[in-house]
């Protein structure tokens, strides 16, 4: 689990023990996605969330040591697995200069990425404050931050399709 306030990664037993896994400097670790024994992290970065400083990182369990997996993108809230092991992140989007450290992003300004070798593209922008992402065979499910479900279909390639 993420514990974004001190910059660290927590690991939980099934008998609840809470063990650190890793700490990082100031990036404000966000949503987890595993494959195997490796974890792939979501960078929100610090504020003001720059897009170069929203990234995906990967290390494994026995030996922490990051690597920059994909980086360019405002905000990353979560990081999940797709189709062919397709790799998507969500951006909450454009942080507002000045806003405490913590706020949500502008309205309408999140999307959904993919990576693309070592950077992002997007599948869906004009999001409205996403905060959690699942992806279920080619549908992306979002939260948002006002309680709504979004579905988007066809995430693998166009035609996309946004309902709520």
């Amino acid at each position: 689990m993420t514990d974004g306030h001190h910059n660290r990664v927590l690991r939980v037993s099934l008998d609840g023990e809470i063990t650190e896994l890793i700490t990082f400097d100031n990036i404000v670790p966000t949503g987890l996605a595993v494959w195997g024994n490796k974890v792939y992290m979501a960078e929100a970065g610090p504020v003001p969330h720059l897009p170069e400083t929203g990234r995906i990182v990967s290390f494994r369990t026995k030996s922490p040591a990051p690597a920059v997996v994909a980086a360019g993108a405002r905000l990353l809230v979560d990081v999940e697995f797709g189709r062919g092991r397709s790799l998507y992140a969500l951006s909450q989007g454009v942080f507002r200069n000045g806003d405490p450290a913590g706020a949500p992003a502008m309205p309408n300004t999140g999307s959904l990425v993919k990576v693309n070798g070592d950077r992002f593209s997007v599948v869906v922008d004009g999001l409205n404050q996403p905060t959690s992402l699942e992806i279920i065979g080619n549908a992306a499910y979002v939260v948002t931050l006002g309680g709504e479900i979004w579905k988007i279909d066809q995430v693998s390639g166009p035609p996309y399709g946004v309902s709520r």
